[in-house]
């Protein structure tokens, strides 16, 4: 139902983390007064060198103790504000000719209980190297600058006592000159840092300046790409000393209930999320089911977020529910009603999982579903991905007005349960543009106020968009376009 794909661009898998430090609040106070340039190897100084001459000192870094290295704001910026604009720091390509590269993938397959990563991973480590480390290596490998592979460096200070296999293979048959435990630093930057630049050939880039920003599930930044350049954009309004934070998950990752969150974050980027939005005890605004007391209630049951520190799993839990009250009779829930709030949230993710695998549901399945989530589901973020999966299915069988009905219900939950901009909340409005125009048929009854909602999804959609992504996006300009024809088709 949504036209756009998150823009998630970093590369996402277990294990993966810009900074493997927790999650916080964007200006916790005491962390500040504690704030350093801590220990010598985590380079803040030359950090914040880099950034004065980069960009005129705008973020400055710092190390805390709870969250290592972190950027704030040396001044303030107003939302659709550009921060900083980066090119990347390097660019390595898989080389089929190269053979070097040959050497790899043979290596790779040879030996896979040695290697946990994909060939390019640690042909991003073997071209990181410098010239001197490359020396008697195999040929095709060009391998980067002292400079660039300090910089490179910096961005995974974890201290590496013991090679991996994989390090000591690549030593011993590709780069003689090279140090092992150099090369498994290297590995490890690549696989904690890299992000997605190009599909054919495949290849990973890094970034420097923007490796240092936490992670927030409110987050005051968003990137983008511009080209091979990120874009780093204000998405609500910075003061000088907050610390600028971006998300980790995608946009629609953002609107999910907080345990949810928290474990994604955990299995990609290596740390559990205590931000704001997930501080323990606080309310899950994506989170929310009918008061089980009374049919005529019309209050939400929010669950609280989870407690601090680690989780077993992604598990929506009844102890979340048990003892929070209902918005509108206050009444208090009990464990026994909590445990079976609970189980409607399994089914309910089950349902979900369900129309992610089948396509061509039947009519009367979809009204059953339906019917489920609206006796259940009051503001919660399962019930927003049954939404997007129910509208899909409307929409093949040509059923508009339900998958109308649905976009609607889907763009009232984000603007209940995120407060700040949110991409997926524009995308679903122009998704809902989308639909309103393509019932809009010249000279059919309804024309003219299909065209006009159309018009004002457009607009509210290209609002968000045009603060997040700018004038130039693609996001942007694609909008732009629908409102264009939407005006020609009235002429």
């Amino acid at each position: 139902a949504s036209p756009r794909a998150s823009p998630t661009c970093w590369v996402v898998r277990p294990g993966s983390v810009m900074e493997v430090t927790k999650a916080t609040p964007q200006n916790r106070n005491g962390d500040a007064q504690m704030e350093s340039e801590g220990p010598p190897g985590a380079g803040v100084a030359h950090i914040n060198q880099h950034g004065k001459e980069h960009f005129e000192g705008k973020l400055k870094c710092s190390w805390t103790p709870t969250k290592g290295r972190i950027l704030r704001a040396e001044k303030t910026f107003m939302k659709g504000d550009v921060i900083f604009v980066e090119s990347p720091l390097h660019i390595v390509q898989e080389q089929e000719k190269s053979s070097a590269f040959i050497k790899l993938k043979q290596m790779c397959n040879q030996n896979k209980d040695d290697w946990d990563y994909e060939p390019l991973w640690y042909w991003c480590a073997i071209q990181s190297l410098t010239k001197a480390q490359l020396k008697d290596a195999i040929p095709g490998c060009t391998g980067a600058s002292p400079e660039t592979q300090h910089n490179l460096l910096l961005l995974h200070h974890e201290e590496v006592t013991e090679p991996s296999k994989a390090a000591e293979h690549i030593v011993k048959e590709i780069a003689p000159g090279a140090d092992a435990n150099i090369v498994e630093r290297l590995i490890q930057v690549w696989v904690l840092n890299c992000f997605e630049y190009s599909d054919d050939p495949q290849g990973y880039s890094t970034y420097f300046f923007s490796s240092f920003m936490s992670h927030s599930c409110f987050p005051n930044a968003v990137w983008h790409y511009d080209a091979a350049d990120h874009v780093l954009r204000c998405r609500k309004d910075i003061k000088v000393g907050d610390e600028v934070c971006i998300s980790y998950l995608p946009e629609s990752g953002l609107l999910q209930p907080a345990p949810v969150r928290r474990m994604e974050l955990h299995d990609t980027k290596r740390f559990w999320c205590d931000c704001e939005r997930c501080a323990p005890g606080s309310v899950d605004s994506s989170r929310g089911l009918r008061c089980p007391k009374t049919p005529s209630c019309q209050g939400i049951v929010f669950a609280k977020t989870p407690v601090a520190g680690p989780a077993q799993d992604a598990r929506l839990l009844p102890s979340q529910l048990a003892g929070v009250k209902c918005s509108g009779c206050g009444h208090e829930i009990t464990k026994a009603e909590a445990g079976k709030l609970a189980a409607y949230e399994k089914k309910l993710k089950d349902i979900v999982d369900d129309y992610t695998k089948e396509e061509g549901k039947s009519i009367a399945m979809l009204e059953k579903d339906e019917q489920f989530i609206d006796q259940h589901f009051a503001q919660h973020g399962f019930a927003d991905l049954a939404w997007e999966q129910f509208c899909s299915h409307y929409a093949a069988k040509r059923r508009l007005s339900d998958q109308r009905r649905l976009l609607e219900r889907r763009c009232k939950f984000h603007e209940a349960a995120y407060p700040g901009l949110s991409g997926a909340h524009a995308w679903a409005l122009e998704a809902l543009g989308d639909s309103m125009r393509s019932g809009a048929k010249k000279g059919a009854v309804g024309a003219p106020a299909n065209i006009e909602a159309a018009r004002e999804n457009y607009t509210e959609a290209n609002k968000i968009l045009r603060l997040m992504f700018g004038d130039d996006h693609e996001y942007v300009t694609d909008v732009d376009a629908k409102l264009v024809e939407l005006d020609s088709s009235l002429s």
